[in-house]
């Protein structure tokens, strides 16, 4: 029973102690969580086993090493690969799991490229953790310790003779290892298990990755040589790497003598084969081959317009309609109403985007329509467009002829930026104008609409940049479907537009109309719950 001495004293004692068991809880609940983990298991065959576990502790990166023991065959760890990022893929999605391949007693000491801030260890290996503490050399001062009952996983038979690995002095391998995914990982360590020596990452470069699906938002090679070079040196930091921006099929592979062994995916065996080729032309052994099966895509997320393999492609997907580059303040601006500037070339479908976003609650400001609103009869522009271009260029009633101008500036880049220089500002200030006008009718959110918005850089005058892209050959049929006109007429006008690379390079968001209209829908209510979420901070 309470000693307070009044109900005061007792409603003071009783806040303090339930804010105390609060901050308890809390605390509590955040140690469970670490950015990064080490987690040592046994045996390598226990590997695939770990992910739902080891989620419940790490929240960002999951490091996996296993003890040296007779049953850490090579087919046992090549199996493990395989099982292990397939199982990552569906089971902790957000994890970036690296199964290391060095055996903790080969190693004096262990070193990953993120400090360690959990060590989680097989509550079989508790005896030795003394020694598995003291191998780890990029462990936190105050990294904690979980142990992980694995006593219900089941080791099982493998039957090493039917899944020899072979080993090799020099490997190579290539692909474009965007935005490095455990389909990527496969490919990568299986390519490690099998060299003894050395091996060689080719990562596609500019001119092989333009077929790629939205290869715009591929990060540039840099970005992703060092993404690979890191893993690498990750799950085995003992063998020589040579990781090189990849120029076309072949590489060195085509006339180095050194290379015995190339390994591929289900995909790109064609490839290997065309290198053989080369090889044998150039009075070359042919390389051994080791092909991996395509990793099944489980994303819970997974949409039917996506690929069913795990892939990069998959990926930026996914990226459309979410935050690309975190908005910076503009302070030459109003704050209120917040502008999005939504950007796209000809026949790109950013009108049907911004209709979506207007159903969505947003005003709406076409700066094409006011560019064409310009051009009607007595209105004093025209005057100054037929002096600049000749007065065949207005129809009898005294407007400009936008086909007839059209032919004049799109064929001739100087005339172009004649007509730009004329027509930007004009229609920059009466979108404004507009702008402001909304504001008064009570509108929080102003999308400004307009196929310049990129070369005119008037994303400057907006608070994000939202940018619509297709792929050129269906913006081309669109076009000539839509304006009556021929291919090459088309053509010129895509051409004369920055391109879809252009469009997106100080986009914030970015979407694209390629697929069903669900899939669209679904890129706009990302971006707009997002856009939401972030007003609810603005004064």
């Amino acid at each position: 029973m309470c000693n307070c001495r009044s109900y005061s004293e007792y409603f003071l004692f009783l806040v303090l102690s339930l804010t105390s068991y609060y901050i308890f809880i809390m605390n509590t609940a955040g140690e469970t969580m670490a950015k990064n983990g080490l987690l040592f298991v046994s045996h390598a065959a226990k590997a695939h086993s770990v992910c739902q576990k080891a989620s419940k502790h790490v929240q960002k990166t999951l490091y996996i090493n296993f003890m040296k023991n007779t049953q850490n065959s090579l087919p046992v760890v090549s199996k493990e690969i395989e099982q292990l990022y397939t199982k990552a893929t569906s089971e902790c999605i957000n994890l970036d799991v690296r199964l290391m391949l060095k055996p903790t007693e080969a190693a004096k000491t262990i070193k990953t490229s993120k400090p360690i801030d959990i060590l989680l260890y097989d509550s079989a290996l508790t005896n030795e953790l003394e020694d598995i503490k003291k191998s780890v050399a990029t462990l936190n001062t105050d990294c904690k310790l979980q142990s992980i009952d694995f006593s219900d996983v089941s080791l099982g038979d493998i039957n090493t003779k039917e899944q020899e690995v072979k080993t090799y002095e020099y490997v190579a391998l290539g692909g474009t290892f965007d935005r490095l995914h455990n389909g990527h990982k496969i490919l990568l360590s299986q390519a490690v298990l099998r060299s003894k020596k050395h091996v060689t990452v080719g990562v596609t470069d500019v001119n092989m990755i333009q077929s790629k699906k939205l290869w715009e938002l591929i990060e540039p090679v840099e970005h992703r040589i060092k993404a690979v070079l890191n893993f690498l040196t990750d799950i085995n930091p003992d063998l020589e790497y040579h990781v090189f921006p990849l120029k076309d099929l072949y590489g060195p592979t085509k006339d180095d003598p050194k290379f015995q062994m190339i390994v591929v995916s289900e995909e790109t065996v064609r490839g290997a084969m065309k290198i053989n080729e080369k090889r044998k032309e150039n009075g070359l052994h042919p390389m051994d081959t080791y092909v991996i099966n395509l990793a099944e895509d489980s994303h819970p997320q997974r949409s039917q317009e996506e690929e069913q393999k795990v892939s990069s492609s998959n990926q930026r997907m996914r990226l459309l309609g979410t935050v690309l580059r975190p908005p910076v303040p503009n302070p030459n601006i109003p704050d209120w109403p917040y502008v999005i500037g939504l950007a796209g070339g000809i026949a790109s479908g950013k009108s049907n985007i911004a209709e979506k976003l207007r159903k969505k609650g947003a005003g709406l400001v076409n700066c094409d329509i006011i560019a064409h609103d310009l051009y009607k009869p007595g209105l004093p522009l025209n005057g100054t467009l037929a002096d600049a271009f000749g007065q065949h260029i207005l129809t009898e009633t005294g407007e400009v002829d936008r086909k007839v101008l059209g032919q004049i500036v799109f064929s001739d880049k100087d005339q172009l930026e004649k007509l730009n220089s004329i027509m930007w500002p004009a229609v920059l200030q009466e979108a404004q104008r507009q702008i402001r006008e909304l504001g008064q009718q009570g509108y929080r959110v102003v999308v400004m609409e307009a196929a310049v918005m990129v070369r005119a850089k008037w994303y400057h005058s907006c608070h994000q940049l939202w940018s619509v892209i297709i792929p050129p050959e269906k913006a081309v049929k669109r076009l000539q479907k839509r304006n009556n006109l021929t291919e090459e007429e088309a053509r010129q006008r895509i051409e004369a537009q920055p391109s879809n690379a252009e469009q997106i390079a100080a986009a914030n968001i970015v979407f694209s109309p390629y697929w069903s209209y669900e899939y669209t829908q679904a890129q706009i209510d990302r971006a707009w719950d997002h856009l939401q979420e972030l007003l609810k901070e603005r004064k």
